[in-house]
């Protein structure tokens, strides 16, 4: 049997790539309580210990997404250094390229079980939910005069290449529709519950303000223009309207489907007494 991971505390970790203090993000978790995750802004790095990363709920996520795009607009920090070291036991952290339904994606884990360091589009790449940039949705972004930042260092794209100019990632834009679907809440069969109040999930068009939903559409259906993202900072109304579906079905929870009434079983009702009404003399 494998050997179990070593204990881990709450004292501040320091950022493997920066080593200023990481903030600690106290998330929501599965079980009612909260996982305290590792975040460094500068960095756009991530650090989970152990299982804390499949611990989120629906409002963790709600509230990670949150914490990436606070300091969006900061510009980025030195390229990163080809070693890096668990900010526990300080041993180097090995590069591993994990295999999920979506693909595979790097990440950086302790030798010794401590935990595994992301980028902050390393997570939302895990979860499948950054797709690359369409070239028609390059010039609709330019033509709305928006920005497209790099979602692993914060850069801004320059030019028309598909990676970016600063740390050589490819552009990747999150997959709004994607997202979505992920934040709603599901029933024991994996559909998409209803929202408690009826109130959909709501993103307004950057191309005319239009309101939609973008689990049901994935162009603007007033003026076609695509349902894309260029930053985190565009994610702030459909996370809004994602956490208060989400308290709002927390605050009321779906029913239990109440059982028939059915009558008492007797002997008559047995296979042994089916037999012997059917073999016995007239």
């Amino acid at each position: 049997m494998p050997a179990a991971a070593p204990a881990v505390d709450d004292a501040l970790r320091a950022c493997p790539q920066c080593h200023a203090h990481m903030a600690q993000v106290r998330l929501h978790s599965h079980t009612g309580g909260r996982v305290l995750v590792d975040h460094c802004a500068a960095c756009r790095v991530v650090w989970f210990d152990t299982l804390e990363s499949v611990q989120l709920s629906g409002l963790g996520w709600v509230e990670l997404l949150r914490e990436f795009a606070r300091d969006e607009g900061q510009p980025p920090v030195a390229s990163r250094p080809p070693t890096l070291a668990c900010p526990l036991c300080t041993r180097p952290l090995k590069a591993v390229h994990n295999r999920t339904r979506w693909g595979r994606f790097p990440a950086q884990e302790c030798p010794i079980g401590h935990g595994h360091l992301h980028s902050d589009a390393g997570v939302l790449a895990e979860r499948g939910l950054v797709r690359p940039l369409l070239p028609p949705e390059r010039g609709a972004i330019a033509a709305q005069r928006r920005v497209l930042h790099c979602l692993s260092c914060g850069a801004a794209a320059e030019g028309d290449g598909e990676t970016c100019h600063f740390c050589a990632s490819p552009l990747l834009v999150v997959d709004l529709p994607r997202l979505a679907h992920a934040l709603r809440q599901r029933g024991a069969a994996g559909e998409a519950l209803p929202p408690a109040d009826g109130v959909p999930l709501r993103w307004p068009c950057h191309g005319c303000g239009h309101t939609l939903d973008p689990t049901r559409s994935a162009a603007c259906p007033q003026c076609g223009a695509g349902v894309v993202a260029p930053s985190l900072d565009d994610l702030k109304p459909l996370l809004d309207t994602a956490e208060h579906e989400l308290r709002a079905a927390a605050n009321h929870p779906p029913k239990a489907k109440r059982r028939a009434q059915l009558p008492p079983r007797t002997w008559r009702d047995t296979q042994l007494a089916r037999l012997w009404r059917l073999f016995r003399p007239d």
